[in-house]
């Protein structure tokens, strides 16, 4: 059962009620979640992934072609949160009614959690290794070592299920019983 849930018994009616607003608030929360626990990474052994940083690589150029380093800190910040909600909302839209199972706690859950895995893999196979050529990183970016591959899809699994949890609409014969 989702903490909210419990906590807040009422919260999947009014979600239901009110998807845009609350795909808002999921994807804004999935996102910021995932890109703060992609700085901890370092505790468990795998590498760090501030993917604003990244996003401020590709936007302004590498520290010192331009831009300072704040710089491209604050423009990637925003550019990956925008891409972070717009996924959220595709999610929510787009995919999450097209998945099957039922529109339950864990099957909201596993839902983004699928998504987040589709992600996973356009991240590791395409964006990583399109976008950074100079780091090298090869077919499925293995050539960055496994723990970075296992850090994106971590990454992609803590996104996934904070979106999964906080936008957790009733199913439609669920809808109709409130």
């Amino acid at each position: 059962m989702c903490v909210v849930s419990v906590l807040w018994p009422g919260a999947r009616t009014i979600i239901s009620k009110h998807r845009l607003g609350y795909a808002l608030l999921a994807s804004v929360v999935a996102t910021h979640i995932a890109t703060v626990s992609g700085y901890w990474y370092k505790i468990i052994g795998i590498p760090v992934l501030g993917w604003p940083g990244f996003n401020g690589i590709l936007l302004l150029g590498h520290t010192g072609t331009g831009a300072t380093g704040t710089q491209q800190f604050w423009a990637g910040t925003v550019y990956h949160y925008m891409t972070g909600i717009c996924y959220g909302l595709i999610f929510c839209f787009l995919i999450h009614p097209l998945l099957p199972g039922r529109n339950t706690v864990l099957g909201n859950v596993r839902k983004a959690l699928i998504w987040a895995g589709v992600l996973a893999v356009l991240s590791a196979l395409l964006w990583v290794p399109r976008n950074f050529p100079e780091f090298h990183p090869g077919f499925f970016t293995n050539n960055l070592g496994w723990k970075t591959v296992i850090g994106i899809f971590i990454w992609h699994a803590v996104y996934g299920l904070h979106l999964g949890a906080f936008y957790n609409p009733l199913s439609a014969e669920e809808e109709r019983a409130a």
